[in-house]
């Protein structure tokens, strides 16, 4: 009975992580499409004013998210009796804070801008994102319940249709304020169809609220608060500050760059989401297995990292044109610096997820601060020198030069020699091919 309940139990985590998985996938695929024929459409001002505003509004959307994410699905999971309060309690936190940051958004871009131009525009109708997103408390729910499926259909339903509308106002040579008002449409309409979801639920219990409760989750969610508004700050902050020292076009030739040199994150990320059990289960076993274990993820993101990079820069110059057309030719500069920051990036998964396994996520903190206050620095001094490639290499410098931070860390010091290692497998096996030679050459 009791080898049956686990088969059920990885047979549900299989087709969860399939349904989340493949829902990243179909919306990368369709929303790099539509974003390459938006790029095209606008041009680099137009495209660049649209990648200020979401820029903009994800880096206040932190807030409205309060870091409750992973807190609200571990609270449903253990104290199942009490579903209904914690639903009831972290849609009401999760509206609250999304109408102060949505505020807040657009008060700064208009501060930012020093007039309500079309920008301000973008922001105050993709903040409206914000407040309709507070439905994702019911996808935690489901997410509770190894569920996905219904959380991803609904989410999916949404974003096909509103990815048609979306076509079609680019067939009609709509204005680009439309397709802002697109954003909350699907905001709205995946709240509305999660909410049809949640009421056929035969699961779903009376909602109330609770101050106590409110209080309890604020108080454990804050660093994590913090934490993502570091992330969302390190990833985006290069686009604003192009936008403030520059002009929107400069933003919009590093942002097509950009989507670009960030379309494969998501295959480091599910390879290492799937890996972390194992790691747990090997760091409890036997410590040396454990470590060789992470080395060899570390030597894999690498040489993915490496691959990816290579092959990209490569094609660079002729990928951009074929992709964006000829007004973003300095986007190919930008890309072939860029896309070797993913190698780093790459391995940043497996450092997270090494920092979770020991219980170091206070460290992943100052990482993570110590990046975006290196990213905001560097920016100071490049883009006014070199403008959007400028912002690149500081972007590349920023992800080499953090990780020597680790060495700060006594526990940390191991993690970044193995880090180092994974960098220099290439040369490793270089040098291992090489001796290989020698070795048959003196044979013969």
């Amino acid at each position: 009975m009791d080898a049956n309940l686990k088969n059920r139990d990885q047979h549900s985590l299989a087709v969860n992580s399939a349904w989340l998985i493949g829902d990243k996938v179909v919306r990368l695929g369709l929303n790099l499409i539509i974003t390459i024929w938006l790029a095209r459409h606008f041009g680099p001002e137009g495209f660049g004013v649209w990648n200020f505003a979401s820029a903009f509004v994800a880096l206040f959307g932190v807030f409205a998210v309060l870091g409750m994410d992973g807190i609200i699905v571990r609270e449903l999971v253990t104290d199942k009796v009490n579903a209904g309060r914690i639903l009831g309690t972290a849609l009401a936190m999760r509206l609250t804070a999304a109408t102060i940051a949505a505020m807040a958004a657009v008060a700064a871009a208009f501060g930012i801008r020093g007039a309500f131009d079309l920008a301000t525009l973008l922001v105050a109708l993709n903040s409206l994102t914000l407040v309709f997103q507070g439905s994702q408390i019911i996808e935690y729910h489901f997410q509770a319940e190894m569920r996905a499926r219904a959380a991803v259909i609904a989410a999916n339903v949404a974003f096909l249709v509103t990815s048609i509308l979306r076509l079609l106002l680019l067939a009609m040579g709509a204005p680009i304020a439309w397709f802002g008002l697109s954003l909350a449409v699907e905001a709205a309409l995946a709240a509305c169809l999660l909410a049809f979801a949640y009421r056929r639920d035969r699961m779903h219990a009376p909602w109330s609220i609770s101050l106590p409760l409110a209080r309890r989750l604020l108080g454990q969610s804050w660093p994590l608060l913090l934490s993502g508004f570091a992330v969302m700050t390190y990833m985006r902050i290069d686009q604003i500050m192009l936008a403030t020292m520059l002009d929107d076009h400069a933003v919009g030739v590093f942002s097509a760059a950009l989507r670009v040199a960030e379309v494969w994150y998501f295959i480091p990320m599910a390879i290492t989401g799937a890996a972390f059990p194992r790691m747990l289960e090997k760091r409890t076993a036997d410590p040396t297995t454990y470590q060789r274990y992470t080395q060899g993820l570390y030597d894999g993101m690498a040489w993915l990292g490496l691959a990816v990079a290579v092959l990209v820069s490569l094609s660079a110059q002729r990928l951009i044109p074929l992709l964006y057309g000829q007004e973003y030719a300095q986007s190919a500069v930008i890309l072939s610096i860029q896309i070797w920051a993913g190698i780093a990036v790459a391995m940043s998964y497996v450092h997270g997820r090494w920092l979770l396994a020991e219980g170091l996520q206070k460290y992943g903190l100052y990482y993570t601060l110590a990046g975006a206050a290196t990213n905001i620095s560097l920016n100071f001094l490049f883009i006014p020198r070199y403008g959007a490639v400028g912002a690149a290499w500081a972007t590349l410098a920023t992800q080499i030069g953090i990780l020597p931070i680790q060495l700060a860390f006594r526990r940390g010091r191991g993690n970044f020699f193995m880090m180092l290692n994974a960098v220099a497998a290439p040369a490793r096996l270089l040098r291992a091919v090489i001796n290989a030679s020698t070795v048959r050459s003196q044979v013969r």
